[in-house]
Formats: structure tokens, C-alpha cells, sequence
């Protein structure tokens, strides 16, 4: 745990440059996702979720926000392939 890292609620409360620093200073990188407007980083700090929405046409973060819940992990998981982990035998 990140001694100085703020809670969810208090990170969502954060304005958006704020939110910025603590994800670049104190924040984990876990994994990307891309849709057709959005390059969607996730990251992990003090026991909670990041997003962060980056619009890759206008070239700039839209949004950031956090949460408890393990379920915005869900389109991410379905990227990851594990069929190479267990071969035919």
C-alpha cells in the first residue's frame, strides 16, 4: 500500500490533473484495451481500480476514475489467451 495514495472516493473526487499525478507517481500498470475511439489503460493502486480513457483521433486523456469493484477487469480478461498454457496431448 502507497502510504500517501488517496482512497477511491477521494481519487474520484480528485480534479483531473491530480488524478494524473497520482496514477504517473503511485499507480500500477496492469493492461490495455482499445476500442474504436479509446486506448483503455487499467491500472491498480492501494487496493482499487484506474481506468484511464485515452482518445487516440484528438490525441488526449478524457477520463479518469477508479473503483473497488473487480468487474471493471472484465473486458480485459477477455483479451488474455491461455490456450497456449495447456497443449494437446
Amino acid at each position: 500500500m502507497i502510504k500517501d495514495a488517496p482512497s477511491v472516493e477521494q481519487f474520484n473526487a480528485l480534479s483531473f490533473d491530480e488524478k494524473a499525478w497520482h496514477v504517473w507517481h503511485h499507480a500500477t500498470f496492469m493492461i490495455v484495451r482499445q476500442n474504436k475511439q479509446y486506448r483503455v489503460n487499467l491500472y491498480h493502486m492501494n487496493g482499487y481500480y484506474i481506468q484511464l480513457w485515452y482518445h487516440v483521433k484528438r490525441n488526449r486523456i478524457d477520463k479518469i476514475a477508479a473503483t473497488y469493484s473487480t468487474r471493471v477487469m472484465d473486458p480485459y480478461l477477455k483479451m488474455i489467451e491461455i490456450k497456449e498454457l495447456f497443449p494437446d496431448n
